[in-house]
């Protein structure tokens, strides 16, 4: 029986990965709906293990659930997208203060290697693997405050916007400002200025919820009549 639970939970955790794929791809939009029937023929997978990765992103916050709807791609009002951002703000800017400056040597290592990991994945438009070295970036940063408990509740918070910020993972622009702030990130942990460290990791959320607030308001713009 114990040989079989872990072949289930990576069975789970593969239609998972792919499904936050396609999330990052853009080719599952913010409301789309996760029907079990397409998403069984698609991944050969009975309708236990389908309804298992659609409760775990379910969990994540990912996809969200509605009556006579069934499971869609999670998608967000604006007055949601601030709140999730006000929380999001409030925990990077304590964890940053948190963290001893200057910061140890081994944590300087460890994020520089990262933030080349980042770089190569950005050179190769590997949309999965930015957003994985990305993350990975951020959540040894966010380690470095020394409270576990934060950490967790960041990367919880990390998954849930998943949908607001996948499509900024593919813009040119969005990420050279994300790889300088990475940059200048790691220079401030050399330092002794928290509060700098603190805001300029409150800012790098920005771009991510102001485009797509810029999105809900876009959609909400009535199409001018034909004359």
């Amino acid at each position: 029986m114990d040989s079989i639970l872990p072949l289930r939970r990576e069975g789970i955790g593969a239609i998972v990965a792919r499904l936050e794929e396609d999330i990052i791809f853009g080719r599952l939009a913010p409301g789309a709906r996760l029907t079990e029937d397409a998403l069984m023929a698609r991944f050969g997978a009975s309708r236990h293990f389908i309804r298992q990765a659609l409760v775990e992103m379910e969990r994540r916050g990912v996809v969200g659930r509605e009556r006579n709807v069934g499971a869609t791609v999670r998608s967000y009002s604006a007055e949601e997208v601030r709140q999730i951002y006000e929380v999001r703000e409030t925990l990077t800017r304590q964890a940053m203060l948190m963290i001893a400056l200057p910061a140890a040597p081994d944590l300087i290592a460890r994020l520089e290697a990262l933030q080349d990991a980042y770089c190569d994945k950005v050179e190769k438009r590997d949309l999965r693997g930015i957003h994985e070295a990305n993350d990975a970036f951020h959540v040894a940063l966010f380690e470095a405050c020394g409270n576990p408990y934060l950490v967790r509740t960041l990367t919880d918070y990390m998954g849930l916007t998943l949908p607001i910020r996948a499509k900024t993972l593919a813009d040119a622009d969005g990420l050279r400002l994300s790889i300088s702030q990475h940059g200048i990130m790691i220079d401030l942990l050399r330092d002794r200025d928290r509060w700098a460290l603190a805001q300029l990791s409150v800012d790098h959320l920005q771009l991510s919820k102001v485009d797509y607030l810029a999105r809900i308001a876009a959609a909400r713009e009535p199409v001018p009549a034909l004359r």
